[in-house]
């Protein structure tokens, strides 16, 4: 029997072209920021380790290791716009896909779209254990590039 997903997104802004003291993040710095993150999670969450096989322009597989889980996902790159994920349910103990998708409304005003769809944890007539997953991922996100936009701000370049 297979889970009711979970699907959910929320969107973070990268520049904030009204705010003249905040440095503004071109295109290309977040998305090599953005795949730099896809590549090296553990950089961002230290209780998650990686390894990458199969890699092409295009997308690599990830094995990913956190304590005793092991998940195997596939990694889809559109370049600069948009990271897919997806840990395939069929054949792994749960499934989960995601989006990152770089959206810029305007120049120069960028943000980040993420979009989650994966199996839903809560139980039925239970606590509502999704609420906590929603905001665990949003916290994650933001954290995430919050590191990124210091990363950038100390100079420090993203490897490519």
């Amino acid at each position: 029997m297979s889970r009711p997903l979970l699907e959910f997104e929320h969107l973070v802004e990268i520049n904030d072209l009204d705010d003249e003291k905040l440095p503004v993040i071109s295109r290309e710095d977040l998305w090599q920021g953005l795949l730099f993150r896809a590549r090296y999670p553990g950089h961002f969450n230290p209780a998650i380790q990686s390894e990458i096989q199969d890699e092409t322009d295009t997308r690599f597989v990830r094995i990913l290791s956190a304590g005793p889980m092991r998940l195997r996902d596939e990694v889809t790159l559109i370049p600069e716009t948009e990271i897919r994920t997806l840990i395939d349910g069929q054949t792994q103990d749960i499934h989960a896909e995601s989006i990152t998708r770089i959206e810029e409304p305007e120049p120069g005003r960028l943000f980040v779209r993420f979009t989650y769809r994966r199996d839903s944890i809560s139980e039925q007539g239970g606590m509502d254990a999704d609420a906590y997953l929603k905001s665990a991922y949003l916290q994650n996100d933001r954290e995430a590039i919050a590191i990124l936009k210091q990363m950038l701000a100390d100079g420090w370049g993203l490897p490519v």
